[in-house]
């Protein structure tokens, strides 16, 4: 799960600007602190890389509104929301650009959830961060990010010089102290869940401290992230180049996974190289053993199985299963003791026996021979073994079913 990058504006650029990074693996603050003004964010410029970037934009800039519909929602209704809207609105519908939430009710009455903001001033906005090329994944008006008390409750949190309030799910307001009684007056003095220390509130308000979830604003703003799902960059402002994001992501996985791709391919190259290198000597070795047993004759390595039996069949008029049986099981040695080479091959019909006169780099290389045809299921027999200068000279016998 990436990193998150929150960066909370002001009402102008010169305001001063709050940014948080938020690990919501490990549930903890990363960094966080102050810029003067806007003109400081390419301070996160670098920061921002491979991180989704939030921008929470004040609240007292964004309206939140619920409108009340004829029919459920559809797109016809879209099209004249911005005329419905005129007669609640102060200036021309124009000059604002509407988001568009979640459909709800009001009663028993289909409604919408809007966000209204000045265009000017929003766009204003997403300059700027295209300015410091930091690409902004979602914006949001901040107070939106508390957390929705229950029973009609208000949920407030200091900020700066403000106290961000949220009343449901979809009211929200920034007060300043001087004006927090009227404030609460106008909304019946509803009961506050206060997120920092709330000493400043009237008397008659009836509190109640989250001291549990006592945490910086952007941090509490953060665990929240997930729960809300309106995003204020849709329409003609929505996210242009996602493909960056998901590879600013996702990219040090893909790079490992190439990598580990690439050397497993280079490997498994490597191993069937070798193989068919072992394949190779094991073929030059039974054209080796079958020219010596049957000179003079024309060999087609495609064909030798075909040939040995051929010419056994010719010289004993009887079945030579048995012989090859012990000739393939000893062939496929040599591809793995290549120490090993079969001097002379000498084949009992009658008692089913193979007897090899060979020459191996030691007497251990006759020993590893044994053992490997024992385990396959032959009898092994080892004669006598002597040394010839650099090399040891021995026989061994093989036995199949009688």
């Amino acid at each position: 799960m990436t990193e998150i990058l929150l960066i909370r504006t002001g009402q102008t650029q010169q305001d001063k600007i709050n940014w948080l990074i938020y690990s919501p693996l490990e549930q903890e603050i990363i960094a966080s602190g102050d810029l003067p003004n806007a003109e400081q964010l390419s301070e996160l410029t670098e920061k921002s890389q491979n991180r989704e970037v939030v921008a929470l934009l004040p609240c007292d800039q964004v309206q939140l509104k619920t409108v009340e519909l004829p029919t459920k929602w559809n797109r016809k209704l879209e099209q004249a929301l911005p005329y419905m809207l005129e007669e609640d609105i102060a200036c021309d519908v124009d000059d604002l650009f509407i988001a568009i939430a979640e459909p709800s009710m009001i009663g028993d009455k289909h409604a919408i959830n809007v966000a209204m903001t000045d265009r000017d001033w929003f766009e204003s906005w997403l300059a700027v961060f295209v300015e410091h090329d930091i690409e902004v994944f979602k914006l949001l008006p901040d107070a939106i990010l508390l957390p929705t008390a229950e029973n009609d409750a208000l949920s407030v949190i200091e900020l700066g010089e403000q106290w961000l309030c949220k009343h449901g799910l979809w009211r929200v307001g920034a007060v300043e102290q001087s004006w927090l009684a009227e404030y609460l007056a106008a909304l019946g003095n509803p009961h506050v869940e206060h997120y920092s220390p709330a000493s400043q509130f009237p008397e008659t308000i009836d509190l109640t401290a989250q001291t549990d979830a006592y945490d910086l604003p952007l941090a509490l703003f953060a665990k929240q992230l997930p729960s809300v799902k309106f995003n204020l960059r849709q329409g003609q402002y929505q996210l242009k180049k996602k493909t960056s994001l998901w590879w600013g992501y996702w990219k040090n996985a893909a790079i490992a996974a190439s990598v580990a791709l690439v050397g497993s391919i280079v490997i498994k190259g490597v191993e069937l190289h070798q193989l068919n290198s072992e394949i190779d000597i094991a073929k030059t070795h039974v054209v080796e053993r079958y020219q010596k047993a049957f000179p003079g004759k024309a060999l087609n390595p495609h064909l030798i199985k075909s040939q040995i039996k051929g010419e056994l069949a010719k010289l004993d008029g009887v079945s030579s299963a048995g012989f090859l049986d012990l000739t393939n099981e000893l062939v496929s040695v040599f591809s793995q003791v290549q120490e090993f080479k079969p001097e002379t091959l000498r084949y009992d019909q009658r008692r089913n026996e193979l007897r090899v006169r060979a020459r191996g780099k030691d007497f251990q290389t006759f020993g590893k021979v044994k053992a490997i045809l024992e385990q396959r299921g032959l009898t092994v027999d080892q004669g006598s073994l002597n040394n010839d200068g650099d090399f040891v000279v021995g026989e061994i016998k093989l036995r199949g079913a009688a």
